[in-house]
């Protein structure tokens, strides 16, 4: 499974980054979290205007998700201790998130603000990529020689192998996160409880007799043999 690190509002943006066709798991600062909050609420997250709403629909339903009973606990307990991460939360199938409570501690001065802060930190302390849509960023980070590797959002496809999809799930695919992920396989084959008793009783009432014709046959043998 690769791993990276990575701000969600990116995925409100760069929808391909939740739908890759291998196993991914973005490891998430939690202030960067609580950040979709405040785009939200703000007029302009990006210039275009129809972009613009496109992205704070996706802000929107980022929000939902993490507001789940579900997720929302997991969440919760990470803010216990600087630095502790939560449990494995499952997006989809192939995305899997880990919050951490990443603490600020302006290491490395004015040049990066609190946010930039701790996610070059989780990265520097994971050893992961970290990806981003800022080339300011990523000259900053190479001329203060910070020892990470950046990427640029837009070189992700070359990484995974991921369909060009732009959106994000809708609110029934968030469902995912509470429902365990079955194969096509396993659900189609599947029986209900019902069934099962249904075929283990039909079962049980034929055992008698299947187990007297094989005594009837077997004593016609016996007789053939001695006759």
């Amino acid at each position: 499974m690769q791993r990276f690190v990575v701000e969600p509002i990116l995925f409100a943006m760069f929808g391909e980054l939740l739908f890759p066709n291998e196993p991914i798991e973005y490891i998430i600062p939690y202030s960067t979290v609580m950040e979709l909050y405040e785009l939200r609420d703000s007029e302009e997250i990006i210039h275009d205007p129809a972009e613009n709403e496109r992205v704070k629909a996706n802000v929107e339903k980022l929000i939902l998700f993490f507001e789940q009973p579900f997720v929302a606990k997991k969440l919760d307990k990470s803010l216990r201790v600087p630095w502790q991460r939560s449990r494995p939360i499952l997006y989809s199938e192939n995305v899997t998130f880990t919050v951490v409570n990443a603490l600020d501690n302006a290491e490395f001065g004015e040049g990066f603000d609190p946010v930039e802060t701790e996610l070059i930190l989780l990265a520097r302390r994971d050893s992961l990529p970290l990806i981003t849509d800022q080339l300011q960023l990523q000259q900053r980070i190479v001329e203060a020689r910070i020892g990470i590797t950046v990427i640029d959002v837009a070189d992700f496809g070359f990484l995974v192998d991921e369909p060009p999809f732009e959106e994000l799930a809708d609110e029934h695919d968030l469902a995912l996160v509470n429902t365990p992920i079955h194969s096509l396989e396993a659900q189609e084959g599947a029986l209900s409880p019902a069934e099962e008793r249904a075929v283990s009783q039909k079962g049980n009432k034929l055992l008698p007799w299947v187990l007297g014709s094989f005594a009837l046959i077997l004593l016609a043998f016996i007789f053939t043999l001695f006759s």
